[in-house]
């Protein structure tokens, strides 16, 4: 849970706002959608007229990358019908309320109560309100209810699709509490409970998980193209990477726990138990985009003996040289290099934001790295716990200058630098057993730190195979799927597993 620090004050309690001509919003928890107290964190978002942001769009959906907007956050504690004022003292992004300029706003509020995803929709329990429209100047208290409550809906039946889950003993232990693996299980096209199946575990990139399962699969049983195939001869099985701090990548962590070893040693054991799935590695395949590529390589580093092959694409930073444009252990500044604010997202060739503001919005979300949003969550994966038992901050908040202690702990993640201290156990994996694709114009100047991995992969001497690093030129981090390199990996998925005899060569 967040820690509360901020007094939270009833409609008579006089607080210390802004001054007379700025902005403050007071915030009521209505009785109708709540009876008992509600304990977390009170956000304010804004979205301001002719942002990038369109009007359909909640401000509660934030930050944004596109247009980063104004937020605004206390830790709160509300009785019904009790109010909470966000003024000038509310943490602020990405100027104080007092400050904010002039322009017609949209404003809403969220309260999140608890700490499971990295999705406040995704959360049940967690209250919101409907958006109001406001000026400034001349907006003074603005009034939001808080008169909606999230409700998570179990996902819906579809046919061929199963939704499975087990108790994981050993995140339970770590993290005391009741901890639950899960997992959207696509039955082959044609089921045969009498065969066994290989299997392409799916990891999500951040923000996805296991629900993205309900997509659809080829049904034609007479095409004969490499994706109808694999429809008909694989489980398809999407994982929930989802914990409290965000996307888990599936490494075993300080902050997150052993979620690589209770995925490999829990949760699939118990799937290859009750689907008929070959339990051998060659058998087990893994695919995943963004953070979703990032486990998957990691995953098909650290169990060599679980995984066959894995498809990855755009993987979150593989060399931390470059963390994104960061040298996490040369530079000494997270926000600025020789006087320039350092990019973190472009699209269309412009920068939309950059580190500073994208660290400044998490921060506003959650304090002491606790958004569960991009930056915290890898804090959580790769780095130690502070003395809050939060993820330890890799750079101060407010200077942006590195922690040096904090910086070299990542080494141990750190894919490139695994290669160059043991290139006889990791090349011949990336050599047999990756395929990796990343656009040469990846939205977060992901490309950069694949271009260190293929540079020393190039240095590093080890028998040829059918794994390959392949960064394709001038795409980004979306359009990269429309290369013909990444349509191919379906051919090679089939080709893989007809080579080791899991499935029958084509007539």
């Amino acid at each position: 849970m967040l820690p509360f620090l901020l007094a939270v004050f009833s409609t008579t309690t006089p607080t210390i706002g802004p001054e007379p001509s700025g902005v403050e919003f007071r915030v009521r928890l209505e009785p109708t959608v709540r009876a008992e107290p509600a304990a977390g964190r009170l956000l304010v978002l804004l979205v301001k007229e002719g942002s990038k942001i369109g009007p359909r769009t909640e401000p509660a959906d934030g930050p944004f990358f596109e247009d980063p907007q104004p937020l605004y956050g206390i830790d709160a504690r509300l009785a019904p019908g009790e109010t909470a004022l966000v003024g000038d003292a509310a943490d602020s992004f990405p100027v104080k309320l007092s400050e904010l300029p002039a322009g017609k706003y949209r404003a809403q509020a969220r309260f999140d109560l608890v700490q499971r995803d990295s999705a406040w929709r995704r959360e049940d329990g967690n209250l919101y309100s409907k958006p109001v429209a406001f000026e400034v100047p001349g907006a003074g208290t603005i009034d939001l209810a808080l008169d909606k409550v999230v409700r998570v809906e179990p996902p819906r039946a579809i046919e061929g699709v199963e939704w499975f889950e087990v108790r994981s003993e050993l995140l339970s232990k770590f993290r005391g509490q009741d901890v639950v693996l899960r997992a959207g299980v696509v039955l082959p096209v044609g089921f045969d409970a009498q065969r066994k199946y290989a299997a392409v575990y799916e990891v999500p990139g951040f923000g996805g998980n296991h629900r993205s399962a309900s997509g659809p699969r080829k049904r034609d049983k007479d095409d004969v193209s490499a994706k109808s195939v694999l429809a008909r001869e694989t489980f398809k099985i999407v994982l929930d990477p989802e914990g409290p701090n965000g996307h888990t990548l599936f490494a075993d962590s300080e902050n997150n726990g052993p979620c690589g070893a209770a995925l490999v040693r829990e949760l699939i054991p118990a799937l290859e138990k009750k689907y008929p799935l070959i339990a051998e590695p060659s058998a087990r395949l893994l695919r995943g985009h963004s953070s979703g590529g990032w486990s998957t390589l990691w995953l098909a580093l650290t169990y060599p003996d679980v995984f066959g092959a894995t498809w990855s694409s755009s993987p979150d930073p593989v060399d931390f040289r470059r963390f994104q444009r960061i040298d996490l252990y040369g530079d000494e500044n997270f926000y600025v290099r020789a006087g320039a604010e350092i990019a973190s997202y472009r699209s269309g060739g412009a920068v939309r934001m950059t580190t500073r503001q994208e660290n400044g919005g998490e921060n506003v979300v959650g304090p002491d790295n606790t958004s569960g949003q991009q930056w915290d969550s890898w804090f959580a994966v790769f780095g130690p716990r502070n003395e809050h038992g939060h993820p330890a901050a890799l750079y101060d908040p407010a200077t942006g200058r590195i922690d040096r202690k904090i910086a070299e702990s990542y080494r141990r993640y750190d894919i490139g630098a695994l290669l160059r201290a043991e290139p006889s156990r990791y090349a011949p994996i990336f050599r047999q057993n990756v395929r990796l694709l990343c656009g040469g114009e990846d939205s977060f100047y992901l490309n950069e730190a694949v271009e260190l991995l293929t540079r020393d992969l190039a240095a590093t001497p080890s028998a040829p195979g059918p794994g390959y690093v392949t960064i394709v030129p001038g795409l980004d981090h979306g359009t990269i799927y429309s290369s013909e390199e990444m349509r191919r990996a379906p051919d090679e998925m089939l080709a893989h597993l007809r080579a080791k005899g899991h499935v029958a060569a084509a007539k």
